[in-house]
């Protein structure tokens, strides 16, 4: 939709290039969809290859532009074996917080839905360790962004989902995309946080009757579990100038450990 635009293909790889050099390096990269945009198998194809660099940290969900059995076959090595039947939702025990991905997306359309099989999936994957600090990972934002026209054609049963999620506090965070902007609210106890898009981002307009795509830079968000909370960062891939502040950061730092404060001068 958006090829006059941007090169969706190009800027993937960037931010891919991106996520490489960063250090420390993220322990997981979590893909929630849209990952192609037609859904064909050339498109597959050629995402393997833009993916390659980080795909064994990757965990995909499909969203609204893919194809279910196309993107089961192409991500075969990376979903689990427990992954559900009918939708594309599985559960990774293996880090520091459980991760639970759920696939709302509903095949032959742009809209999703969180139906009854879902909440029953999500509810009872939650329910089974209510002591792990869990992170859902999701395409549609179950909530109103008042970006109507993404809105209207979003997350049928999204009032259930929420539902859910709010009787389980145990689920710190939840993240989602779809909306190609970075936005947050609240579900309960949970943050929900939607990450920009590595291709084109949609301009903040909240007039009804109105939307627009922008070139504003991809983007991505960082994570950070400290053993309590999550703190979420939400980066740029440009090529602006950097000022290196490495000298700086060591003095700072040699005066914390020196248990010095920091007085104006």
């Amino acid at each position: 939709m958006f090829g006059e635009l941007v090169d969706t293909s190009a800027c993937l790889a960037a931010t891919v290039e991106h996520l490489v050099a960063l250090d420390p390096a993220p322990d997981v990269v979590l893909a929630t969809g849209d990952l192609t945009d037609e859904g064909t198998r050339t498109e597959y194809s050629l995402l393997a290859d833009l993916l390659a660099p980080i795909a064994d940290r990757l965990l995909p969900l499909p969203g609204n532009h893919d194809d279910g059995p196309l993107f089961r076959s192409a991500f075969a090595d990376r979903l689990p074996d427990s992954t559900a039947d009918g939708h594309c939702s599985y559960v990774v025990d293996e880090h520091a917080v459980r991760l639970v991905g759920l696939d709302t997306s509903l095949p032959g359309h742009h809209d999703g839905r969180f139906d009854d099989a879902h909440e029953e999936w999500l509810d009872s994957t939650l329910a089974a360790r209510p002591d792990r600090p869990t992170l859902v990972f999701t395409h549609f934002p179950p909530f109103t962004s008042g970006i109507t026209f993404m809105d209207v054609s979003g997350l049928a049963g999204a009032e259930r989902m929420r539902a859910v999620i709010a009787t389980h506090p145990q689920v710190r965070l939840l993240v989602a995309g779809h909306l190609h902007r970075t936005v947050q609210t609240t579900v309960g106890s949970t943050l929900i946080s939607v990450c920009p898009s590595t291709g084109n981002q949609l301009g903040l307009d909240l007039h009804p009757d109105r939307g627009s795509a922008v070139d504003e830079p991809p983007g991505y968000q960082l994570h950070r579990w400290d053993g309590e909370r999550f703190v979420t960062h939400t980066g740029v891939v440009w090529e602006g100038r950097r000022l290196d502040l490495t000298q700086f950061v060591a003095s700072i730092r040699a005066r914390a450990a020196q248990g010095k404060s920091f007085p104006k001068r």
